[in-house]
């Protein structure tokens, strides 16, 4: 688990199989809706919401449930993810 999941290609480097991360509540004011790529958190990181996987590695971001700054969120529902883990 990481905070930011801009952290997720070091994680790769590193030979970690799964990462789980939050911190950019989905992009909170997206557009993505309308164009792949409209929300404020790609300045951040191209890592905003949902399920990745690069050769050696898998990431899930989760939009969670708050905000920052401006308490309002658009094209970025609040979001509880429950994993199940199973061994393969």
């Amino acid at each position: 688990m990481i905070h930011w999941p801009g952290h997720f290609d070091r994680a790769v480097e590193l030979g970690i199989d799964l990462t789980l991360a939050g911190h950019t509540h989905g992009g909170q004011l997206s557009l993505e809706f309308l164009r792949r790529g409209l929300s404020l958190s790609r300045l951040e990181t191209p890592y905003v919401r949902g399920w990745y996987e690069k050769a050696g590695g898998q990431l899930y971001v989760n939009r969670g449930i708050g905000t920052t700054g401006f308490p309002i969120r658009f094209g970025s529902p609040p979001e509880i993810t429950e994993l199940e883990l199973t061994r393969t």
